[in-house]
């Protein structure tokens, strides 16, 4: 009978483990941010906080934006780049006192690039005093 226990025991703890294994899988985080101001990703605004970035396993084209408070997901294009030691960062293209997520740069190879969203067009289209909203780029650092 005792052997019957530690073997159903093990198999738990197993089962345990592969589950834990898989579910860890599904999500690579990529970097952690903090964000001092609201912004916007996709069709969704997202409150000043840190930010846990992960691409999902199976749907590389998927990121996820995950705080304690809010998330979203958004669709990007990887690019490959060369080789280079600039630590992973957010850029952002700020209007006025809009920010909209932009490009992800990760460390080492690649960035990740968020389309141009309807948003982000209306506010470069706003005419103020007869010109076009001044688009500043704005880069956040980031953590691995």
């Amino acid at each position: 009978m005792k052997t019957y226990h530690r073997l159903v025991t093990a198999f738990a703890a197993l089962a345990a483990l592969a589950t834990v294994a898989t579910v860890q899988a599904q999500q690579d985080v990529r970097v952690i941010a903090r964000i001092p101001f609201e912004f916007a990703v996709g069709d969704t605004t997202l409150p000043r906080d840190t930010y846990r970035l992960s691409q999902m396993n199976g749907h590389p084209e998927m990121l996820l934006l995950r705080s304690e408070r809010s998330g979203a997901f958004v669709r990007v294009a990887e690019v490959k780049m060369a080789r280079d030691d600039t630590p992973p960062s957010l850029v952002f293209h700020r209007y006025g006192d809009q920010y909209f997520l932009r490009q992800i740069r990760l460390e080492g190879t690649s960035r990740l690039d968020l389309p141009l969203t309807r948003a982000e067009r209306d506010a470069a289209d706003r005419r103020t005093d007869g010109a076009a909203a001044v688009m500043k780029t704005v880069v956040v650092a980031a953590d691995r």
